[in-house]
């Protein structure tokens, strides 16, 4: 199956147009639901209940979560803070749930860290570093919207936790590869940028 994320190109940048409401909207009737259109996978695939576009799943020791992250100053702040909130809760409940059957964590979103998200990643304030930081395990975090490729090892100052940004837009869809649920390999398939972590 494919699942998509939203990003804020795909519906907050719509505001000046047709209104993000309107894009968000759009995107949900589109996308939403968009892995269905393959048959059902072979793991069991979870939705966040009042975030439909939230998906979590255990496949082969690696629990993949992904997440609607989005940094713009379109968003409307008690919007995303709901968001925020409600998603570390879910992601933080996802982990607890499947405690024993992971190895790694792979966590998929939009944005890049920032002052708009802090509430999402803080280490001090309950966020998921607090969590990455406890569990000692590999957790990486997968995303988008910088456009250009980004490798931050010792994310938010953790040794297990890995922050990769994907180039977007033009580039060729990247492929991880996850070897024995705690080595991931990322190739950009342009012929010069592989990446092991």
């Amino acid at each position: 199956p494919v699942f998509i994320t939203p990003g804020d190109n795909d519906w907050l940048d719509c505001e000046p147009y047709i209104g993000a409401k309107q894009g968000w909207a759009h995107w949900k009737n589109t996308f939403g639901f968009f892995d269905s259109y393959w048959q059902p996978p072979k793991f069991k695939l979870v939705r966040q209940p009042n975030l439909l576009e939230n998906v979590s799943f255990l496949y082969q020791r690696v629990l993949f979560v992904v997440v609607h992250l989005v940094s713009d100053y379109f968003d409307i702040e008690s919007e995303r803070k709901y968001r925020h909130t409600e998603q570390l809760k879910w992601t933080k409940q996802q982990i607890a749930i499947n405690e024993g059957f992971f190895d790694s964590i792979v966590i998929i979103g939009h944005s890049p860290p920032s002052a708009l998200n802090r509430d999402f990643f803080s280490a001090k304030e309950s966020g998921i570093s607090e969590t990455v930081s406890e569990l000692g395990i590999p957790v990486v975090y997968i995303h988008g919207s910088g456009h250009k490729f980004v490798e931050e090892e010792q994310f938010n100052k953790l040794d297990n936790f890995l922050r990769i940004q994907i180039p977007g837009r033009t580039s060729n869809p990247v492929k991880v590869t996850i070897k024995n649920s705690n080595m991931f390999l990322f190739d950009f398939r342009d012929g010069n940028t592989t990446t092991q972590c």
